[in-house]
């Protein structure tokens, strides 16, 4: 019997379900396996550190994180046990204490309710790992490389040879691509902003420009005198926040429910810096609902289906020649169409109005609230309410920096309501929910050149950042904490909608600066952190990996007509189109360097579920093992890699 060789490239989440399902699928068959690992560092976690601070989250209930198949959802069941990020937690003896978790015994047990940090997150990452390779068959070798893959390029025969950055060379049959998340070349202004940095830090020691914030140590250097811009609201935001609030020694106390709503209060350290915010919008991400659906639970669409896309396309072909469909001319209805009825049913369920609702929404009773969903159909004012949902300044203006100001509090204070009252009982959570339950035929109805052109590009810009804001927001803790911050003044808003980020000669700073009906705001900042992480765009990634296959023709971007949303392209196999758009045969992408041909591929798997992340992997790796009977192979050998160059001093070899 042949041995094949199989090699993945990076060993986060992405890799980690690739060799799930290699090891299910070869425990069946069987087979006689070299697998190579390349990843620089731990195996499992990618870019969930277990050695990351506490007092980052994620920004999903730990209960509908998991890293295995759901049972049934593919053919060949996993070799090791499959809890849970909660029930990983609970076995491994965590116990919750106030806001913290540890190893010890007393406190509390964890429930499913729970955010937990994302350092445990990694731990369970790790975990996994291990035990999947302690779980292969006989006959199944494991190598871990912990260094990275410089370049690859096909050989005779069918085989693959990829180079570390050690100068070390091996042969593969078969890659799977899971490099993850990285990071892209300084654009002009980014080369502009860091470069005034350098030239003015001698006039202004605190000056600083912070392009990539992970990892977030690098903060240390920050003064507490130094103010410092936070250029960006969502998660990244929340995580450089509470670096340098949490993380200096600060924390937040819980004040007790009265009259009002319960909230917290910061209690300062004194090493905290001046901080402020500034976006495009200038507007938090929602907080999370509190989870009233369980596990696996969804709203089952009326409107939004996969029947009612393929429907549009038909149509689209008949009478325009192209299945390709416009984002807001045939799929926005629906979907607006779907939150309106899943809105009205809310309040007509409940009873209440939103903590948001303006005096004259819905005066109608909630009995005459009840929608038929075979024949409800949006009015003007349901339209008007899911438009103040997904874009809650449109149309907005504001006089001054004081009344922005006004309605950043009253906003945050409210969507917290909404929050608070759960994503089944809160109309608005509800609402905006749906877009995460309807995830999956967003998905299928952009992949692949889904819309035109034009619009896949208004989408992205537009509309994906709305749904990220809305529906993908961070547990409501956070922007309790955001509030608290703001009542102590440790952040203070001194920018508005639409701020542009200036440079001062003079005074060797930054300024915001943001264009209001009564005149120009101007303020003064020492430091300017980019909380954001970086797309995936292949010409401009500083991986010496894609840009060597780039130059080899091996990859090419992905274009839809004339736009790059970003990735490489593949086919519907997963497979890397070369430049000629033939498919390579024993390679296949998956996860971020695909984010463009395909759509939100960073989503964790969850339990009960057929999650995406699980199916690719599956479908790719039964793929290659369907070619292993007829796969050509060059001088077939026992060893995992042929070496054509001296042997690397730090590969783990674990065999198994």
């Amino acid at each position: 019997m042949k041995r094949y060789t199989v090699t993945i490239v990076g060993m986060g989440p992405r890799g980690l379900s690739v060799l799930e399902r290699i090891a299910a699928i070869a425990g069946s068959r069987q087979l006689l396996l070299d697998i190579v690992l390349v990843e620089p560092g731990e195996c499992g976690p990618g870019v969930h550190s277990p050695r990351q601070p506490r007092h980052l989250l994620i920004n999903t209930v730990a209960s509908q994180v998991t890293m295995f198949p759901a049972a049934g959802a593919v053919q060949h069941a996993p070799l090791c046990a499959t809890p849970s990020l909660t029930a990983w937690a609970r076995q491994s003896g965590y116990r919750r204490f106030g806001d913290a978790y540890h190893r010890i015994e007393g406190g509390a047990e964890i429930t499913e309710a729970d955010y937990l940090p994302r350092s445990m997150l990694g731990e369970y990452l790790a975990w996994a790992y291990q035990q999947v390779a302690a779980a292969l068959p006989a006959g199944v070798t494991l190598t871990h490389h912990r260094l990275r893959a410089t370049d690859l390029w096909p050989q005779q025969g069918g085989r693959t040879a990829i180079e570390l950055e050690s100068g070390f060379i091996f042969h593969t049959d078969f890659v799977f691509l899971t490099t993850g998340h990285g990071r892209n070349l300084p654009s002009d202004l980014d080369a502009s902003l860091a470069r005034f940095a350098r030239d003015h830090a001698r006039y202004n020691s605190r000056l600083a420009f912070v392009r990539h914030v992970y990892p977030l140590d690098q903060l240390d250097r920050l003064g507490p005198e130094a103010r410092v811009a936070i250029q960006g609201l969502g998660l990244s935001a929340h995580d450089v926040i509470a670096e340098l609030t949490v993380g200096r020694g600060g924390s937040f106390v819980r004040l007790p429910g009265g009259q009002g709503l319960p909230g917290l209060r910061y209690q300062r350290s004194g090493r905290e810096p001046k901080l402020t915010l500034c976006s495009r919008n200038c507007l938090p991400y929602a907080a999370r609902g509190i989870n009233q659906k369980g596990l696996d639970g969804r709203h089952h669409p009326h409107y939004f289906t996969p029947d009612a896309v393929e429907a549009l396309r038909r149509m689209a072909l008949a009478t325009r020649g192209s299945r390709q469909l416009d984002f807001d001319r045939d799929l926005l209805p629906l979907l607006k169409r779907e939150m309106a009825w899943v809105y009205r049913n809310t309040l007509a369920r409940t009873g209440a109005l939103p903590a948001n609702a303006r005096p004259a929404e819905h005066a109608a009773s909630a009995a005459a609230l009840v929608p038929d969903p075979l024949t409800f159909v949006p009015d003007a004012d349901d339209e008007a309410l899911i438009d103040s949902l997904l874009f809650p300044l449109q149309e907005r203006q504001f006089a001054n920096l004081d009344a922005f100001r006004g309605f950043f509090v009253d906003w945050l204070r409210a969507d917290l309501q909404e929050a608070r009252l759960g994503n089944v009982d809160s109309a608005t959570k509800a609402a905006t929910d749906v877009l995460r339950d309807v995830r999956a035929t967003l998905q299928a109805a952009i992949e692949h050149g889904g819309l035109t052109p034009a619009s896949h590009r208004k989408f992205l810009n537009v509309y994906h950042p709305a749904i990220n804001r809305v529906a993908f927001g961070p547990p409501l803790r956070r922007n309790e904490e955001l509030l608290a911050l703001l009542d102590a003044g440790v952040i203070e808003l001194v920018s508005g909608p639409n701020c542009v980020v200036e440079t001062d000669e003079n005074d060797a700073t930054y300024v915001l600066s943001t264009k209001f009906a009564d005149g120009t705001e101007r303020r003064p900042v020492d430091v300017l952190v980019v909380a954001r992480l970086d797309g995936f765009f292949p010409e401009t990634d500083e991986s010496l990996l894609i840009r060597n296959v780039l130059k080899r023709g091996l990859v090419r971007p992905y274009y839809n007509g004339v736009f790059h949303p970003g990735g490489i392209e593949i086919d519907d196999a997963s497979q890397p189109l070369n430049l000629q758009g033939e498919p390579a045969r024993n390679i296949w992408a998956l996860g971020y360097p695909v984010e463009g041909c395909h759509y939100y591929t960073h989503a964790l798997p969850r339990p009960l579920l057929r999650s995406r992340q699980v199916l690719d992997a599956d479908r790719c790796v039964t793929a290659m093992f369907a070619q292993m009977a007829d796969y050509p192979r060059r001088n077939p050998g026992r060893a995992a890699a042929t070496a054509l160059a001296p042997a690397v001093n730090d590969a783990t070899h674990v065999i198994l």
